[in-house]
């Protein structure tokens, strides 16, 4: 499957939740997915820094989103764990989260994932998340 296509398609599935976080897929590639959120006042938290929880939002749809096409087609999973490390607060204008299938399996996938502010090299959070898929 096409990178574009695979991009497409991450984009177009109806996701409200998504929609109502901000949050779009900028990149994709089988087993590899970048996903972006702009930062509004009803993301940060009382220190003006992005909330702990929009931060672990964009990382799970990230890896997410990697699941879906590691193999290089659709297979629809859903987050079965998550290990999340915040290591710098995240401040600016966008965050985007980068993730990286790690391994795809028969039954699951793990995914790590790195979440930067749009514009830095340093590294805000990590994480990873093992993924079960549901047509097994």
């Amino acid at each position: 499957m096409e990178d574009q296509e695979i991009l497409r398609l991450l984009n177009s599935r109806h996701s409200g939740f998504n929609e109502h976080c901000g949050i779009r897929f900028l990149a994709a590639s089988p087993g590899r997915v970048t996903a972006g959120c702009s930062l509004g006042p009803q993301h940060l938290n009382p220190m003006g820094y992005a909330h702990g929880g929009m931060i672990a939002t964009l990382m799970d749809v990230a890896a997410g989103g990697t699941s879906l096409f590691a193999h290089g087609h659709y297979r629809p999973s859903v987050t079965q764990s998550a290990d999340i490390h915040y290591l710098r607060p995240v401040s600016g204008e966008r965050m985007l989260a980068e993730g990286v299938c790690l391994k795809a399996g028969r039954r699951s996938a793990v995914v790590r994932v790195e979440l930067r502010a749009e514009g830095s090299d340093a590294l805000c959070a990590a994480g990873e998340f093992e993924l079960c898929y549901l047509d097994i």
